[in-house]
């Protein structure tokens, strides 16, 4: 990942990490609930460009998951926030947690003869329950963007390169 190469970063570019992070994540789970919907009550293998959506959307969720619990480790431990502190100091857990989440709806959906309402709507609850889980990055990405146009340009520059890293992915 290039953001690695950085020898260190400041706290505007650490929340450009962030955004992207958070963005993507959302991105992916969005995608992946629209194509479990379109999949709802249809037997497995019927709908086979639906479940190649879903399957690209659902472990690309836990690519991002990792890329971010791989950046929040590599800077963590020697970046100082103003606020928000325990986005680093409880990177690795929040994603381990999210991880251990979609890990359990993909074994629970794997193990299905059919995409049933219950199996949908239990991916779908555990999507919901890692917007929860990373409520706090949302907040500070949400915080940083009411700045608009005067967003710092390091910011800026951060937010790209992590988004180049996860679609190098």
């Amino acid at each position: 990942m290039r953001i690695l190469r950085f020898p260190s970063i400041a706290e505007p570019q650490f929340f450009g990490c962030v955004a992207a992070f958070v963005d993507s994540l959302a991105g992916e789970l969005n995608a992946a609930a629209a194509a479990l919907r379109r999949l709802e009550g249809q037997g497995k293998g019927r709908a086979f460009a639906y479940e190649m959506t879903l399957d690209q959307h659902r472990y690309g969720a836990l690519i991002v998951i990792d890329r971010w619990s791989t950046v929040a480790g590599a800077f963590g431990p020697h970046l100082h926030l103003s606020g928000h502190q325990s986005i680093l100091t409880e990177a690795r857990e929040r994603a381990a947690a999210a991880e251990d989440i979609l890990n359990r709806a993909n074994h629970m959906l794997d193990a299905a003869e059919r995409y049933t309402t219950e199996a949908v709507e239990v991916c779908l609850l555990a999507f919901r329950t890692l917007e929860t889980t990373f409520a706090e990055e949302r907040a500070a990405a949400d915080r940083y963007a009411k700045l608009g146009p005067m967003l710092p340009e390091d910011y800026k520059e951060a937010r790209r390169i992590f988004l180049e890293d996860l679609a190098a992915r």
